[in-house]
């Protein structure tokens, strides 16, 4: 195939031919690791155009890695166990998301992703030259509250760089270079099919685990509207209203809303931990009276639930 017409094209033209050819429109995955990228299960992503010559690779490989979204398992990037190391973050990726993050601390088997707590892995997404948004998806609670505050620590030890959160589970690293979340499915999904108040999860298959959180959730709920109580951890979180007395788990319309719902996620994390370690018992849930009354909403996630969608209220 003779392609030297279309080497003579401009720089410029190539590229957004390469942008409209490799656009692929999703998220893109690899089940395994020795399988291609996919866009959904059994659906392989045509990188043909990156087979037609060493010059097409080499321009057309990172527009790829540019302008799709990846999605990879930890699995998959950590080599602990692995003597050959699989090269799942591309230096040229634009946006990554990296689910079931579990660090491993077997000694003198840790990889760089695990060195520091896990921190290894958020210190070499920063270093990612191109990259611009980044999601850190834990595995379960007990991963999250083992590893999230340290990691949260160190990326906010720059004043300028703050935590910041729309919804329960989900918290967002401001102030870096780039888009940086750190989240927890499992609770996030738990809250928010609470909050539809029909018991329904938003959208997608239930994930393991979910329905016990969304069950620990309730009784909590139930605790501090019938008895006027809670973990005392969770304490600093409802806040006084105009009316009787009554504090009130909320954050919309405060004016640090955003970051107090940053640190009750990780606050309600390590209440669940203690719950589940104790093998779902309540005495491992250490209380305290909320003074006055209190009223437990999961409506308090600044955004109105509507029937297809959330959508922020501000």
């Amino acid at each position: 195939m003779d392609i030297g017409p279309f080497l003579g094209l401009p720089a410029e033209l190539r590229l957004r031919i390469y942008g409209q050819a490799l656009q692929c429109g999703r998220t893109l995955q690899k089940p395994l690791r020795e399988t291609p990228w996919q866009k959904s299960k059994g659906s392989l992503v045509d990188i043909s155009l990156l087979c037609v010559c060493k010059t097409l690779h080499a321009e057309a490989r990172d527009v790829f890695y540019e302008i799709n979204s990846f999605s990879v398992s930890y699995n998959h990037i950590c080599y602990c166990e692995n003597r050959y190391p699989y090269r799942a973050l591309h230096d040229r990726i634009g946006s990554v998301t990296v689910t079931n993050f579990v660090p491993r601390e077997e000694e003198g088997h840790t990889c760089e992703f695990c060195l520091s707590e896990g921190y290894g892995l958020l210190a070499h997404l920063r270093r990612l030259p191109k990259l611009t948004q980044a999601k850190v998806s834990f595995e379960d609670v007990f991963s999250f509250t083992d590893y999230a505050p340290g990691i949260l620590s160190r990326l906010t030890e720059n004043e300028d760089v703050h935590l910041s959160s729309e919804e329960i589970g989900q918290i967002d690293v401001v102030g870096l270079p780039l888009s940086l979340r750190i989240e927890l499915p499992i609770l996030h999904r738990a809250w928010s099919s609470l909050a539809f108040s029909r018991g329904r999860s938003g959208t997608g298959q239930r994930l393991p685990g979910e329905q016990i959180v969304r069950r620990t959730l309730e009784y909590m709920q139930f605790e501090t509207n019938t008895y006027d109580r809670t973990a005392r951890s969770l304490l600093p979180f409802f806040t006084a209203s105009q009316e009787g007395g009554t504090r009130s788990l909320r954050f919309r319309g405060l004016p640090d809303g955003p970051q107090r719902r940053a640190e009750f996620t990780i606050a309600l994390a390590g209440v669940l931990y203690d719950v589940f370690a104790d093998d779902g018992g309540s005495e491992s849930i250490d209380w305290t009276d909320v003074p006055g009354s209190g009223t437990w909403t999961f409506f308090v996630d600044n955004y109105t639930i509507t029937q297809n969608a959330h959508q922020d209220t501000g």
